[in-house]
């Protein structure tokens, strides 16, 4: 008589060929076996066999991550809305130091709002009895860098609690994988606060040569350096031919956006489809009671001369949502952050001061929401830039970090070819 095995008793299979190779290598055999009872997938034993880049302590951490995950309380997956209020307490808990300063970003009431203006999104949480200590949102993106199409990923809000910290939650969070239909990013890349040289820090742990000779930007950290201006709040905008938009005026706002930003890389040309979906907030047809508006059509708005718009652009009011709390280390000054963002924007050639009076527009808005300031994404426009020195902005420079995965050896590498970013404001 058999015993049938228990479903949870049951190793991964791997082939002859598979164990052949593992053992050319000179690799443990208890390893693969202590591999195998871990059910890890086989298709992870064929990418370590073939490359050259796995190492023996390598598989071990990754044994002990899954290990964790497995057996204790920690708990690793993609987040849900029940999640809404335990994420937002982990982001109020979870500062970063910049300089003399401690800086927290809050996520909240809703958490989720910036996330929603970014495209194929997946936020992971790690939980422990219903706390989420640490989580990362990733994102990938169609784009176009050099003119060339590819594919890009970013991470952003990557935090783990001030009290979780030293345990290596971070690297549990990088070890469980992307979803499994999620959008696999050629090119990698993130930005850093000027002096954050805490976060610099922890990139090298794991990059290693891939932020080994980047660039020096301001603020000492090394990167490619990207700029955004903050328009101070104002009354008294010329509000003459500003008006919300329509969707007959769709068409002349996809040629001003396109024309305005052609040229410059991490700028995909909009389409229709894509401009609604951000206006529909994001699908359309009515929503249930419980849905939380973040940034759409009554946030948008055009100017018009003689008939012909010639300026577009939306409002999205970040603050409501996400802000940062600065507080000094010695003195204990405590300030408070929180910014409007100018989304979406385009001008006729020319038509600079246009541009100027809609963002004039929005900074009145912005003193109505009660907002710190007007943050917009015009540094690749000179003449933009120009001709809104007259409202007095501010410049905020941060580094971005750039690298191209290189299938071979089977890891991110430097590269140089991001020349001229564009930055839009939801991935900021």
């Amino acid at each position: 008589m058999t015993t049938e095995t228990s479903i949870f008793d049951r190793p991964t299979q791997i082939t002859n060929e598979v164990r052949q190779k593992w053992t050319a290598k000179g690799w443990p055999e208890e390893l693969l076996e202590k591999a195998l009872r871990l059910r890890v997938e086989s298709g992870a034993f064929e990418f370590w066999v073939n490359t050259q880049r796995m190492t023996v302590e390598n598989i071990e951490k990754h044994l002990q991550c899954r290990e964790t995950l497995m057996y204790g309380t920690l708990r690793a997956r993609e987040a849900t809305w029940q999640d809404n209020d335990a994420l937002a307490e982990m982001y109020a808990d979870s500062p970063e130091e910049i300089g003399e300063w401690e800086v927290t970003v809050e996520r909240g009431p809703y958490p989720f709002a910036q996330f929603r203006l970014q495209e194929h999104v997946a936020i992971t949480v790690l939980e422990d009895r219903g706390v989420i200590l640490a989580a990362t949102c990733d994102s990938g993106r169609n784009t176009l860098v050099g003119g060339q199409k590819t594919t890009v990923h970013i991470a952003s809000a990557w935090r783990v609690r001030k009290a979780a910290r030293g345990k290596g939650y971070s690297h549990l969070l990088r070890t469980i994988g992307g979803p499994a239909c999620g959008w696999f990013g050629w090119y990698n890349y993130y930005t850093i606060r000027g002096q954050n040289f805490q976060a610099l820090g922890w990139i090298k742990s794991f990059l290693k040569e891939a932020v080994a000779d980047l660039k020096m930007s301001e603020g000492e950290i090394p990167g490619v350096p990207v700029t955004v201006h903050h328009f101070e709040p104002r009354s008294g905008a010329n509000k003459t031919g500003i008006r919300l938009v329509s969707e007959a005026d769709l068409p002349a706002c996809l040629r001003l956006i396109n024309r305005t930003h052609k040229g410059t890389d991490l700028f995909r040309p909009y389409t229709m489809e894509f401009l609604e979906q951000r206006l529909n907030d994001p699908s359309w047809g009515p929503k249930p009671t419980f849905w939380e508006p973040v940034y759409g059509w009554p946030d948008y708005y055009v100017l018009e001369v003689d008939g012909r718009i010639v300026a577009c652009g939306g409002l999205w009011d970040k603050g409501a949502n996400v802000r940062e709390v600065w507080r000094h280390e010695q003195t204990s000054e405590e300030k408070t952050v929180d910014s409007t963002a100018l989304m979406d924007f385009g001008y006729a050639a020319g038509h600079e001061d246009a541009m100027v009076r809609l963002i004039q527009f929005f900074a009145g808005k912005t003193k109505a929401l009660r907002r710190s300031h007007l943050v917009a994404g015009i540094e690749h426009l000179p003449r933009l830039v120009k001709a809104s020195a007259r409202l007095e902005p501010a410049a905020e420079t941060r580094a971005l970090h750039w690298q191209r995965y290189d299938p071979e050896p089977d890891m991110w590498v430097a590269d140089d070819r991001l020349q001229q970013p564009y930055m839009d404001i939801a991935y900021w």
